[in-house]
This record gives C-alpha cells, sequence and structure tokens, in this order.
C-alpha cells in the first residue's frame, strides 16, 4: 500500500481524533497502569515514574514535536520545579499539593522569561542555549545555593509533610493513585489541546511560519506561549518527583540526562497525540530491564532507538496507526471479495 493510501486511511477510518478513541485511550492507559499495580505489586514505583515522566514527556512534545524545537534544558526545568517544591517542603510549609502549585507557578515565570529571550534564536542556538542554561542550572543548584540545598547530599523532607485531604499522598499506595488521577486530567486536557486551534497553530509554526502571520496570529507569542506550556509541564512532574521520592538532589538536572525525554519523544512518535506514552513505557521498560543485566544501559536505549527509527520513522504510536490502518484495508478487500462472489 503506498503512503499516500495509507495515510488516507488512517485519516478515514482509525485515527484517534477522528473517531472517539482519543477520548476512550486516556481512561484505557490510566486504567492498565492501575490494573499493572495489582498483579505487580512491586512495579508500583515504576508506575509512578512512568505516569510522571509521560507528563515530562508531553510537555516535550509540544516543543519537540509540534513546534520542532529540541531542547537539552528540559532537565533544568524539571529539576527547577522538583526544588521548588522541596524547598517548599524543608524550609516553608508542610502541604505537598501548595508545593505542587508552587513548582507550577514557577514554571510558568521561567518560561515566561526565558521564552521571550530564547523563542527569538533558531532551532540550533536555541537547543545549545539550553544545553548551557542545563549546565548553569545544574551549578546553581549544586554549587551555589548548597546552604539551602546541601549540594549532592540532597535535600530530605518526608517527615515534614502534612496529610492532604481525602487521600493522604504522603504514603506511596496513595500517591500512585493520585498520580494516576492527576495523569488523567493531563492526558484529557493535553488531548484537547491537540485538537484544538492552538495545537494546529504550534504544528504549523513549525513548516509555515508565514501562514501563521497571514492568518493574524503573531508566531513569536505563539511561540514563547508553547515554551511556556512545556517548562509548566516540566517543572509540574519534577515536583510530583519530589513529593514522590520526598528527596531531591542535583543528579535530576544533570545535562547527560537531557538525551532521556528526547529519546522517549522519539521513541513514541513527534508530534503524535499519544506518542509520549508509549516513548515513556518503550524507554522506561527497556531501562528498567536491561539495567538489571549491564551498568550501561544507555548503549541498549541508543540500538533500539535507531532500529525503531529506521524501521518505524513515526515511531511506536505511528506503527500501530499504520497496522492498524494495513488490517482495515485487509478486512475491507476481504469483505469486497466476499461480495463478488
Amino acid at each position: 500500500m503506498s503512503k499516500v493510501k495509507n495515510l488516507q486511511v488512517r485519516a478515514n477510518t482509525i485515527a484517534p481524533h477522528r473517531r472517539g478513541l482519543s477520548l476512550v485511550f486516556p481512561f484505557l492507559f490510566v486504567g492498565l497502569l492501575i490494573i499493572a499495580r495489582f498483579l505487580v505489586p512491586n512495579k508500583m514505583t515504576f508506575l509512578v515514574e512512568v505516569a510522571t515522566f509521560s507528563i515530562y514527556a508531553m510537555g516535550n512534545n509540544i516543543l519537540m514535536g509540534y513546534m520542532g524545537y529540541i531542547s537539552f534544558g528540559q532537565p533544568f526545568y524539571l529539576s527547577s520545579g522538583a526544588y521548588t517544591a522541596a524547598l517548599y517542603l524543608a524550609y516553608v510549609g508542610r502541604n505537598p499539593l501548595i508545593a505542587i502549585a508552587l513548582a507550577i507557578v514557577t514554571g510558568l515565570i521561567i518560561g515566561g522569561v526565558f521564552g521571550t529571550i530564547f523563542m527569538r534564536l533558531k532551532s540550533s542556538y536555541f537547543t545549545l542555549i539550553n544545553a548551557a542554561l542545563c549546565a548553569m542550572g545544574l551549578f546553581m543548584f549544586q554549587r551555589l545555593l548548597i546552604d539551602v540545598t546541601r549540594g549532592d547530599d540532597g535535600l530530605w523532607y518526608r517527615s515534614r509533610m502534612l496529610a492532604t485531604p481525602l487521600l493522604d499522598i504522603r504514603f506511596p499506595k496513595n500517591f500512585f493513585f493520585f498520580v494516576m488521577a492527576v495523569l488523567l486530567v493531563v492526558l484529557l486536557l493535553y488531548r484537547q489541546l491537540h485538537r484544538s486551534a492552538l495545537g494546529n497553530v504550534f504544528r504549523t509554526i513549525q513548516s509555515n511560519e508565514e501562514k501563521i502571520q497571514f492568518l493574524g496570529y503573531n508566531p513569536f507569542k505563539i511561540k514563547v506561549a508553547g515554551f511556556t506550556l512545556a517548562t509548566v509541564m516540566a517543572s509540574f512532574a519534577g515536583s510530583l518527583f519530589a513529593i514522590n521520592f520526598g528527596f531531591v538532589n542535583p543528579n535530576m538536572g544533570e545535562n547527560s540526562r537531557a538525551i532521556e525525554v528526547v529519546v522517549a519523544t522519539l521513541l513514541g512518535g513527534v508530534g503524535s497525540l499519544y506518542g509520549p506514552l508509549f516513548g515513556t513505557l518503550g524507554f522506561l521498560g527497556i531501562k528498567d530491564i536491561v539495567s538489571n543485566f549491564v551498568s550501561r544501559w544507555e548503549f541498549v536505549v541508543g540500538i533500539v532507538t535507531m532500529l525503531i527509527l529506521f524501521r518505524f520513522n513515526e515511531g511506536i504510536w505511528g506503527f500501530f496507526l499504520n497496522a492498524g490502518a494495513w488490517l482495515k484495508v485487509r478486512i475491507d478487500r476481504g469483505a469486497s471479495a466476499k461480495k463478488a462472489r
């Protein structure tokens, strides 16, 4: 089947945003994670990491997949949210929900400030300046603010956290269900963004910025909005990591970890609706399995990523869509053959 024909079949038959699978899928995905928690109880921490990293990857997908900007500064935005929550819980207050809210505000401020500067740059310079910011952030948390962050020793604050209403998220079992609920809400909002005019404008900026101007939009403001949204989601994910572990140290913001979210985005399918979920599952799954046998799991992840991208250039989610389109064509041909007889 030709590529054009394949795309037509996908658009007319199984494309999730055209049918209703996109509405069902968030509930299905979260439901499967909850079922897995009971089937494999010892993997609950892994499932929480999948949910949290998925939010992180969705933010990166807006920046990388929609607008075409590769950022090596995402660990800084992630650790900024984590340290905002950690510093609040260690020195100021004791409510985890307020810590999360403050982390979101931090992401909003960082995105607004740096977005107005960075989004004036072309993609390659944008990538490099984010990498530089990540290195500066690591130095800040590790050395410059050592009196409050405690450097490599990290911050411990779990004993200071107060119980939250309805569901006490201080306990890992309760936090699991809290994160699942958060992931479901984020997925539904992300789906709405993907289908909205704003999501279409984000995607159009990558290919035709002049068209955006012709339609009356300000491309620069749209870029800043996309960058800010990505930093907010990264900071939000960072705060969830911080509350889950009750501990934060500078390792979260290391430059070497910048490639992780990029690989997850590529594995799932750049710019796709549910690519970040499948990319996160693939990346963390391979990491979890391979790290039991070899210490340098990054080598295996790199090989698997290259194989997937060479064979399925639209990622794991794109592979499922193409497979569905192929299956649909086969079923239609079989039905037509029976009628002809």
